[in-house]
């Protein structure tokens, strides 16, 4: 499965869109991996949206315990 894809395509989604209610930030690029709070790193996700591309993110970078661990949290 090709996880990049699925990953890029949710944020190109969130990028496109205004979302009303509740929503949560999400860093595209992970602080972790050299991401900042700039705007253009944020875009904002609905709670399943954030949960599923923090999933991708630990598929991407698998050897990356920092992310694994934000999957899980």
């Amino acid at each position: 499965m090709d996880y990049q894809k699925h990953y890029d395509n949710l944020i190109i989604r969130a990028r496109s869109r205004i979302l009303d209610g509740y929503v949560e930030r999400h860093h595209v690029r992970p602080v972790c991996l050299g991401g900042t709070d700039e705007i253009g790193n944020l875009v904002a996700l609905t709670p399943e949206e954030h949960y599923t591309a923090h999933l991708l993110l630990a598929k991407i970078h698998h050897n990356d315990a920092r992310l694994l661990y934000a999957a899980n949290m």
